[in-house]
């Protein structure tokens, strides 16, 4: 009975967290978190004071942790499509279609991560991120060793942009339309994953 009991307290707390979290991300959409109050959060996430200092040091922290937990997410998904991928143009392709896909299904945790990191929460959330982002272009940079032969030999940087930077483009301004159509995702899907793939092809694979 105990262990049901510190079960079920466990998944309210959980779920209290993530509705703070939630409704963050709407205030800080809507105002941006400096014009955003922690009375504002409360209100909106229906949690106590007690519950958001117990998960949370204040709004900052909030806005990192959700930062930080959507980079992570977008990132080992990514990973996932390349680890997954038996050939290079599986992956290339895959990764395009994932990142279409992925802004699709999470536009304001999109929005959020392009364009509300405010210096406090850069400081923040520096350290951690740089981390994050080292694990996944170590994984990216893993896949395009192991599919040499089959990729154009480009610096890194370079592949990178030639591989993502189209589709990093389209979901930008996919993003600032007030209604957004999904057919232009479906239709970007395989116009940008295609291209990806004959900008990042070896000439042995364009035959």
């Amino acid at each position: 009975m105990r262990g049901m009991a510190a079960g079920a307290r466990a998944t309210a707390s959980r779920a209290r967290r993530n509705q703070i979290l939630d409704a963050a991300l709407d205030l800080f959409l809507e105002k941006g978190l400096a014009d955003t109050t922690a009375a504002e959060l409360l209100e909106r996430s229906g949690a106590s004071i007690g519950s958001f200092y117990h998960h949370f040091g204040g709004k900052a922290d909030v806005a990192a942790v959700l930062y930080l937990e959507t980079l992570e997410a977008y990132e080992q998904q990514f990973l996932g499509i390349l680890n997954e991928s038996g050939h290079a143009r599986e992956g290339i392709e895959g990764a395009v279609r994932q990142h279409l896909h992925w802004t699709e299904h999470n536009p304001k945790l999109a929005r959020y991560l392009i364009h509300c990191r405010e210096p406090e929460v850069a400081q923040l959330t520096e350290k951690r991120a740089q981390q994050l982002n080292q694990v996944f272009f170590d994984g990216v940079m893993k896949f395009l060793r192991e599919h040499a032969r089959e990729i154009r030999p480009l610096p890194a940087d370079v592949c990178y942009a030639l591989w993502i930077g189209p589709a990093n483009e389209f979901t930008r301004w996919w993003l600032l339309e007030s209604k957004r159509d999904p057919s232009r995702i479906r239709r970007a899907e395989k116009l940008l994953a295609r291209a990806a793939w004959k900008a990042l092809r070896s000439e042995s694979q364009a035959s």
